[in-house]
């Protein structure tokens, strides 16, 4: 698979692809906790930061990932 596919892939097809690049920053996610804040997290796995909002945790993935503008 491509990169440039990854929106026509299928939810089972992208995480294959995900556990092929353990390591690399294939992904990111910003998933919400019980308390209010977002725990954001890296398939590099060498990134896991809490967020206070949804917002900044995909601020922070973004920075993370050196795709800020």
């Amino acid at each position: 698979m491509s990169d440039d596919t990854v929106l026509y892939d299928s939810p089972t097809e992208f995480l294959h692809e995900v556990a092929e690049k353990t390591g690399h920053c294939v992904a990111q996610s910003v998933i919400p906790r019980d308390d209010g804040t977002y725990v954001c997290a890296c398939s590099c796995e060498r990134w896991e930061v809490i967020a206070p909002s949804r917002t900044e945790g995909l601020r922070l993935a973004r920075e993370h990932t050196g795709s800020l503008p």
